[in-house]
Formats: structure tokens, C-alpha cells, sequence
């Protein structure tokens, strides 16, 4: 797991949105549908430059997990408003501490368990947003996931 600091920008986002327990079934269903409509879209330079980020908006100790939201995001200054399958938002940058993991369950599970003793290394100063997962489209068997921790 290696660590780096990272300023994301404000930007234009399109995302589709599911709501239940994280990991589930349609959480990988609407990966698919995401990825999809992006080829239809022409957006391949935005996935290349910025990734899909997945982003858990709730936690699942406090908010039953059926009630959980669940947003894939992509980054872009295109116009999708009247785009019936995505909604459209602006997101609020920022500095993150970015972590890369193997995308497995179990390496992804490690990170999770690992983080509040990672976070405390690395005296990360955490501020209140939502930590991030970012999927960018890689060549190769070991596809990576990156985890950006929203810091000070």
C-alpha cells in the first residue's frame, strides 16, 4: 500500500446513484450501466484523466445499510442535465492522501480494517467528507483501487 498527497479540483460531475448495502449486487450492476453510458457519451478522456470514483456518502454504523448511498462519479465539464440516467452535481475538492490496494475483496477488507492505525502513522489530519475510492481502466491482471482519504 503505498501513500501519496493529492489536490483534486472543483469541478463539473455527472453520477449515478444506488442506495442498500455497500458492496451488494447492484452496487456492481450500476458499475456496469456507468461504464457503459460513458462509451455512449465519448467520454473515454475524462475516465482516462480522472477515473470513476465510487463514493460511500453514509456509514453503515450509524445508517441502517439498506438506506445507504452509494454514488459512482465521473469527473467532467460537459453538460448532462437533461440526461435522464445520471444526475449531474459539482464537486468540492480538496487535499487527499491517496492509498493504492489490489482490487480484491480481501485486500480491499485489509484496507478498511488497517485504516484507523494507518491514519494515526501517517498523522493524517482528517477532515469531514467522504473517503473515496477511485477506479481508473488498467491493462494487465492486477487492476488497483485507490482509497483518497479527504485531509487538511
Amino acid at each position: 500500500m503505498n501513500d501519496k498527497i493529492e489536490m483534486l479540483t472543483n469541478m463539473k460531475m455527472v453520477y449515478m446513484r444506488n442506495i442498500g448495502s455497500y458492496g451488494s449486487k447492484e452496487n456492481f450492476e450500476m458499475m456496469k450501466r456507468f461504464k457503459k453510458w460513458i462509451k455512449q457519451h465519448h467520454l473515454n478522456d475524462e475516465l482516462k484523466e480522472y477515473g470513476i470514483y465510487g463514493v460511500p456518502q453514509d456509514d453503515p454504523g450509524k445508517i441502517p445499510s439498506e438506506k445507504c448511498r452509494y454514488d459512482l462519479m465521473l469527473m467532467t465539464n460537459r453538460d448532462f442535465t437533461k440526461d435522464q440516467m445520471v444526475q449531474t452535481g459539482h464537486f468540492e475538492g480538496g487535499k487527499y492522501a491517496v492509498f493504492t490496494v489490489t482490487h480484491t475483496t480481501e485486500k480491499e477488507n485489509l484496507f478498511w480494517r488497517q485504516l484507523p492505525q494507518m491514519i494515526q502513522n501517517n498523522r493524517l489530519n482528517m477532515r469531514q467528507a467522504p473517503i473515496m475510492e477511485r477506479y481508473r481502466e488498467e491493462e494487465g491482471e492486477d487492476k488497483m483501487c485507490e482509497f483518497l482519504l479527504p485531509i487538511f
